[in-house]
């Protein structure tokens, strides 16, 4: 009874593989290994046709973006730990960003290169249904961290006095919700046993096929939006707005602001800086303004919004379909 049970579900994922990939399998299981001596062993990795000239070329490039990648990032980290870097929130995210990129050079970039050149699938249903949902967890991580980064930035701006969310907690949220974005991925994944039907010619052999049906069409539609278009439109606002704050704050209005403030404080008092500038500081039980090094950070924030906008934008322009 169990026997006829499981021929049912093989049944029926036959039944969901695209007409094209349908023909090709009954043919095979008809004539494919009685042609002659020269017919191919599928239970070994065949290089498609379209790549045998071209596939140490492509090898060298993905080995070439796996090195750079790994290295980079893992330089990246280092020196954030080394220098202490990683007080900073925004420098937090970078980790998070850099976890993400070091995900897909060591995992997702080899695998994805070995579903690309070989023609048949020989990597067993695990894969099948797990490589899909493997290659969008790091792009999604990326996209949500880069929307808390100007999210964070932008409340910093605002106020920095206010407390900041832990940027531990929000990476952590990251990686959990874009795992939960990817979970009906097996859903709309059809994997066929091949070895149940040929167990001398086709052991270990089987067919991955996405179900495009008219759900998963919806489906990829919503997560585009939800992923892309919204994301990005969201981290275009705060930008524009973070840019609008940092020159509020650098015209002469915030310097007048800071000016009265220290006038007006009993604990204020002006000190003479090089060059005959003035510097006023400021104190209260729960902020301490300093004119010369708010100054400094405001152009420090400029830099890291140019920086912060160059990136969103090449990553966005990368990640366009």
């Amino acid at each position: 009874m169990e026997s006829l049970d499981t021929d049912k579900d093989d049944l029926d994922a036959v039944k969901n593989l695209p007409h094209k990939w349908l023909e090709d399998v009954i043919n095979y299981l008809q004539h494919g290994h009685r042609h002659n001596e020269t017919t191919l062993d599928l239970r070994e990795p065949q290089l498609r046709y379209s790549f045998v000239t071209l596939y140490p070329l492509f090898m060298f490039l993905y080995s070439l973006i796996v090195v750079i990648g790994l290295f980079s990032n893992c330089i990246m980290v280092y020196v954030i730990f080394r220098d202490g870097l990683y007080k900073d929130q925004t420098f937090c995210y970078f980790i998070n960003l850099a976890l993400g990129d070091i995900v897909k050079c060591v995992f997702v970039l080899p695998i994805s290169l070995m579903v690309l050149l070989i023609q048949n699938w020989i990597f067993g249903s695990l894969l099948c249904y797990f490589l899909p949902m493997m290659q969008d967890i790091p792009m999604h991580v990326s996209m949500l961290t880069y929307l808390l980064i100007a999210f964070d930035r932008f409340r910093y701006l605002q106020d920095p006095t206010r407390a900041r969310i832990p940027a531990f907690v929000m990476a952590t949220g990251s990686w959990l919700m874009a795992l939960c974005l990817v979970l009906p991925y097996p859903i709309y994944t059809t994997y066929v046993d091949l070895g149940k039907y040929d167990k001398v010619h086709l052991q270990g052999v089987g067919i991955c096929a996405v179900n495009l049906a008219d759900d998963m069409q919806e489906y990829v539609r919503g997560l585009f939006f939800a992923m892309y278009l919204l994301p990005l439109g969201t981290i275009a606002y705060l930008y524009v707005r973070m840019s609008r704050e940092i020159e509020l704050k650098e015209g002469p209005l915030a310097v007048i602001t800071y000016d009265a403030r220290s006038r007006t404080n009993s604990n204020g008092s002006p000190r003479s800086f090089g060059q005959g500038q003035t510097h006023f500081r400021y104190r209260s039980p729960t902020a301490n303004f300093d004119l010369y090094e708010t100054e400094l950070d405001i152009k420090k924030e400029k830099k890291v919004q140019q920086y912060l906008v160059t990136m969103v934008t090449v990553f966005g322009i990368c990640l366009c379909p």
